[in-house]
């Protein structure tokens, strides 16, 4: 068994099954990868921002903004302004992308509850763990490369 090759495996077939998926979506073909990376990110942040995306992706606010605007002309992204600070947009994935999501969560719901059957809770630590050396390291190595730029 060779880890190096099964990781590498891995997150080949995660993207390619991903990208099947997408193709293969109800929104045809008006959906890119580029977009669904957005969404995903879109998702998973808490009061995210134009800004903090293009922090994150290390590219210029209006790159992200055009997306923004393709996403919501899509009915996939919304903003709503900030209470607190009237400047502020938050951006949210609205239900028709939450529905394209639960598809790709699906498969993961799966095997998450295949792995808390089969595996106990130590095992199950120890790959959080590694989960997260590798997580470490990738981020390790993107943030030392913009580094040197």
């Amino acid at each position: 068994m060779n880890l190096t090759n099964n990781i590498i495996k891995f997150y080949q077939d995660y993207i390619l099954n991903e990208l099947k998926l997408m193709n293969s979506s109800k929104l045809d073909n008006k959906i890119t990868y580029n977009s669904l990376l957005y969404l995903e990110l879109i998702e998973a942040t808490e009061n995210c921002t134009v800004s903090y995306i293009a922090n994150a992706l290390n590219i210029a606010k209006s790159s992200v903004t055009l997306k923004v605007k393709e996403l919501q002309k899509l009915g996939l992204v919304e903003k709503k302004q900030s209470e607190q600070d009237r400047r502020t947009y938050y951006l949210t994935i609205t239900h028709q992308a939450e529905d394209l999501f639960k598809v790709y969560d699906l498969s993961l719901d799966n095997a998450v509850t295949e792995i808390e059957e089969q595996y106990t809770k130590e095992d199950i630590q120890k790959f959080n763990e590694i989960l997260l050396v590798l997580t470490l390291h990738f981020k390790s190595l993107v943030d030392e490369e913009i580094k040197n730029k």
